[in-house]
Formats: C-alpha cells, sequence, structure tokens
C-alpha cells in the first residue's frame, strides 16, 4: 500500500441537543503549493494528495515552522456536529508532528 493512500480515520460520539452523533475525522498527507507573505500572517495553498482538491488557509501564523512549496503538512477532516447551511467539514491543517496551523470550514 503506498503511504499517499494512507489515511488516518477516527471515530468520535458526541450529544448535540440529546442527539447522539457519530463523527468521523480523517487526516492525510498534502502538498504545499504556493505560500504567499501577507501582513501578520502567510496564505497556504495545499493540494490533498489522494483527491487532488485545493485548499486555502489564509492565516497560517509566520514562522515557525517554515512552509515551502513542494513540502508534505498534514490535511485533517472533521464532521461538523451540527448544521450549518452549505457547511459540512471543518479542515484543519498541521505539521507532520501535530502542531495545528490554521482551519477553515467548507
Amino acid at each position: 500500500m503506498n503511504d499517499k493512500d494512507t489515511d488516518v480515520i477516527q471515530t468520535v460520539e458526541t450529544e448535540v441537543d440529546g442527539i447522539k452523533k457519530r463523527l468521523k475525522k480523517v487526516k492525510r498527507k498534502c502538498t504545499v503549493v504556493r505560500v504567499a507573505q501577507a501582513k501578520g500572517w502567510r496564505n497556504v495553498v495545499v493540494v490533498d494528495t489522494k483527491t487532488n482538491k485545493k485548499y486555502f488557509f489564509g492565516k497560517v501564523l509566520n514562522p515557525p515552522p517554515e512552509i515551502n512549496p513542494g513540502e508534505e503538512l498534514y490535511i485533517g477532516y472533521e464532521d461538523m456536529p451540527y448544521e450549518l447551511p452549505g457547511i459540512k467539514q471543518k479542515i484543519i491543517l498541521m505539521t507532520l508532528d501535530g502542531f495545528q496551523l490554521d482551519w477553515t470550514m467548507v
């Protein structure tokens, strides 16, 4: 099995408004496509190595860690515990050692 095809999957049970829900969390590797310096943070675009979808994270704090195009990071997908119009998942950008850099919802 190729390392890029491996996902780390975790299922969590939670209770929202008295209703028990099972939420799935997936973590997989992604590749940095572009890094642009803004005023107090960096804009980082990554591509999911499994689905080839690109994701934009607009408020990644300035170094450390140093992030360059071509580097590998982790991207985490978490199901939302509550209903929001048009939003189904929270996506988290992490370093390979698990440090959270930024997040967004899609």
